[in-house]
């Protein structure tokens, strides 16, 4: 038996050199890169991007969609459950840091790199971002004479906010508006991110200030006002890969570095359009973008 099994593995490695293959390469041809993504619309977006684009240079993939927010992606991502994830600079940083006063691109990036768990890595910001913002409907806009997020925080004890359940303890939430503004609400909604409920709470006058994201498409037909954030306590937002280390072959990082060397704010903005105005499929506009955008091989 055991000189059978010596010869099987003999024969084994002799074909593997007939075909030119070797153990690592036959590891990187099996090579599966599972993407996750957080639960609102132009998360999936991404998500589907990265999957799309490394399926287009041949690199198997599977998706975990909807996971929901960092506080369950982040652990599953440590723990090997997920190889990619997309994020979002300063609310990435916010996570581990909440305490942080840095706001730009390069002092976010470069605090990330001491601040992220050693088994994560960020991959190429690209120039989309998307921040956290808050609306309000044009009548009280024009009610209260509000443009600014300063121009918020003299009525704010009269309206009621809402948004999704952890915009009230996280720093780049409701905290950070009354670090930064002194914004007090009367009170909180918990609702979703700028989602159907947000849409029709602050339609009908159930909420004054609804808890949004810059770039999600509805927004374009909404009556609603966007309040300018004028002190900046959003800090820089733009979107990035990150990685497990180690699980991620050389070669997929590439696509996604080509990803993000591509995709800009004016395309975050029509593809979430896509999805939330016109209801397209999120896989096939992701698709879609990623055809038009980078080469196959």
């Amino acid at each position: 038996m055991k000189q059978w099994w010596f010869a099987k593995r003999k024969l084994t490695q002799a074909t593997l050199v007939a075909m030119g293959l070797s153990a690592m390469s036959l590891s990187a041809l099996a090579e599966t890169v599972t993407v996750g993504g957080a639960n609102f619309s132009e998360q999936t977006v991404l998500a589907n991007i990265y999957a799309s684009a490394l399926q287009q240079q041949g690199i198997e993939v599977k998706t975990r969609l909807n996971l929901g927010n960092r506080e369950i992606i982040l652990p599953a991502l440590k723990a090997g459950e997920l190889d990619v994830v997309p994020e979002y600079l300063g609310a990435l940083l916010n996570h581990y840091h909440p305490d942080t006063k840095v706001t730009t691109q390069q002092e976010v990036t470069h605090e990330l790199t001491t601040t992220l768990p050693a088994d994560f890595a960020l991959l190429n910001a690209a120039e989309a971002s998307s921040i956290t913002a808050w609306a309000v409907s044009a009548e009280t806009a024009k009610k209260y004479q509000l443009k600014t997020l300063s121009d918020l925080a003299k009525v704010a004890p009269q309206l009621v906010v809402g948004g999704p359940p952890e915009v009230a303890t996280r720093a780049l939430g409701l905290p950070g508006l009354e670090r930064v503004y002194g914004i007090k609400f009367k009170a909180f909604r918990s609702l979703d991110m700028g989602g159907p409920l947000s849409r029709l709470a602050l339609n009908s006058g159930k909420i004054d200030v609804a808890t949004v994201v810059s770039t999600q498409g509805d927004l374009s037909k909404e009556k609603w006002v966007v309040l300018e954030d004028d002190k900046h306590e959003q800090p820089a937002q733009n979107v990035v890969p990150l990685v497990h280390k180690g699980t991620v072959s050389a070669k997929a990082e590439q696509v996604l570095n080509q990803v993000s060397a591509r995709l800009t704010t004016a395309d975050l903005i029509e593809l979430n359009k896509a999805v939330d105005v016109e209801h397209q499929d999120p896989a096939k506009v992701a698709e879609q973008w990623v055809k038009t955008n980078l080469k196959a091989n």
